[in-house]
């Protein structure tokens, strides 16, 4: 009996850790400063503000217990905002972020890829991006790198960046 015990409390140990080693490893997206279009399809969190501009919000798992919220307010699974000084967030769960406007900030912590069309202004500025679960672009800018002028796809947190179609389930 004790060896029936003893099987059971080791299941209950290495099947979990199991599980664990079988998921996708975490990632990161920093955004700062951005001008243009930002959209970020992915699972896990997201935080993000906008200077001026539009939002669109869609949380792609609806049967789960996260909604997005702007300016602190819960909203639908599908949000649409054009304003200024806007923040929002999704804090779990598959989500679609499109972000059109200047002042664009977002962080992101997970998996999923983000599609970057940066919209140089009068100094040339497009902001900045790193898709490096160490990098911040607001408290260390020098790790991170130009938004591209050229529409570009940046993968995060998935086990090959090459290839973004993992994160499109």
């Amino acid at each position: 009996m004790w060896r029936l015990a003893l099987a059971l409390s080791l299941l209950v140990v290495v099947l979990p850790a199991a599980t664990l080693a079988t998921r996708a490893p975490a990632g990161a997206l920093s955004i700062e400063g951005g001008k243009g279009v930002v959209v970020v399809r992915g699972n896990g969190g997201l935080l993000g503000r906008l200077g001026r501009g539009t939002v669109e919000l869609v949380d792609l798992t609806p049967a789960d217990q996260w909604r997005p919220t702007v300016n602190g307010v819960s909203r639908n699974r599908r949000t649409f905002l054009r304003g200024v000084n806007a923040s929002f967030r999704i804090l779990g769960g598959d989500y679609r972020v499109s972000v059109k406007g200047e002042g664009i900030s977002i962080s992101a912590r997970g998996t999923g890829v983000a599609t970057l069309l940066g919209v140089a202004g009068l100094t040339g500025n497009t902001g900045l991006y790193a898709a490096d679960l160490n990098a911040d672009c607001e408290g260390a800018p020098d790790q991170c790198l130009p938004i591209p002028t050229a529409t570009t796809r940046v993968g995060f947190g998935l086990a090959d960046p090459t290839a973004p179609a993992a994160a499109a389930k």
